[in-house]
């Protein structure tokens, strides 16, 4: 992320934004602009590195084209996969079905509780495998077990992402709690919580989500698994074309798209959340998926680099 550089030369202070773009492995490409002698305000710094983003931008596009990832980064979490996959083939049927349960538990957990669910991790885990509902609030317990449905629903489907589709998981998740809404696009104006960037207006809703598939379309073609899983998902929530349940949603189909294309799926920790937050924020500021595919990448490595070892 581009940031702001201050060099000393006798009694003068200089001002530059700094960006450094990977080019390979262990290798950067340093862009540096130079913006006065002066520190500029918070107000003025926020129009500078905007401006300066898009030069950035053009930058990496020449380097990398369309892909968010570098080709060493692309490759080393091709080279992940396939070792945890490897693995997981190895073990016997008990232990892959642990290593499922684990996920899908982890996944209902965090994904959930990102949106304030009140449920702990062993209340998850009691309710989810032994049908044991804490005394928690009941629309908690009700969207961890729509959770659970529609993390297993996407995994043994082989359909291409639609708009039918899309509206089918998104009833499956909400039908219980929220059934006014449920597989139903927005008919009031929301926002992305945390972020000041304004969503896609309700009248505006069917229209750019035609976009978003004609352009999924397209991206499926050129992009990598991991990289499409990003812009999937950001791009959903960046238009917010349901009520309520867009981030939980995003983060389905990301998996979806993942375990599609015989990637392992990613569970987005809570404790992770700032950072999350973060990164989407920045790619609806560069209006690109890049930010959320480097996150993804490094959780990615943590959870699959030495799973089943």
């Amino acid at each position: 992320m581009a940031y702001l550089a201050k060099q000393k030369k006798g009694n003068n202070n200089y001002y530059y934004l700094v960006e450094n773009i990977p080019v390979a492995s262990g290798k950067r490409k340093q862009l540096r602009k130079y913006i006065g002698t002066q520190k500029p305000s918070e107000t003025k710094l926020q129009v500078l590195m905007a401006e300066f983003e898009k030069e950035v931008e053009k930058e990496r596009t020449k380097l990398h084209g369309r892909h968010y990832l570098t080709k060493d980064e692309i490759k080393k979490i091709d080279e992940i996969n396939q070792g945890f996959w490897k693995r997981y083939k190895s073990q016997n049927k008990t232990v892959q079905e642990q290593f499922d349960q684990n996920f899908v538990m982890a996944f209902v957990y965090n994904t959930n509780s990102i949106e304030g669910s009140t449920l702990s991790p062993k209340e998850v885990e009691l309710l989810l495998s032994e049908d044991i509902a804490p005394n928690k609030p009941l629309d908690d317990v009700l969207e961890a077990k729509a959770a659970q449905k529609t993390l297993s629903f996407i995994k043994q489907i082989k359909e291409e992402l639609s708009e039918k589709l899309l509206h089918k998981i998104h009833e499956m998740y909400f039908k219980d709690t929220k059934p006014k809404i449920a597989g139903k696009y927005k008919t009031h104006q929301n926002r992305v919580r945390g972020s000041n960037f304004e969503t896609t207006p309700p009248q505006y809703v069917t229209t750019d989500m035609k976009n978003y598939f004609k352009e999924y379309a397209k991206l499926k073609k050129e992009l990598r698994p991991l990289e499409l899983a990003a812009w999937v998902h950001w791009k959903l929530v960046r238009i917010h074309p349901f009520q309520d349940g867009n981030g939980r949603t995003a983060r389905i189909l990301m998996n979806y798209i993942l375990h599609k294309n015989n990637y392992a799926m990613i569970d987005i920790k809570t404790k992770e959340k700032q950072q999350y937050f973060k990164a989407l924020e920045k790619c609806h500021y560069n209006n690109n998926a890049r930010a959320l595919a480097t996150r993804l990448v490094r959780r990615f490595k943590k959870q699959y680099k030495n799973a089943l070892a």
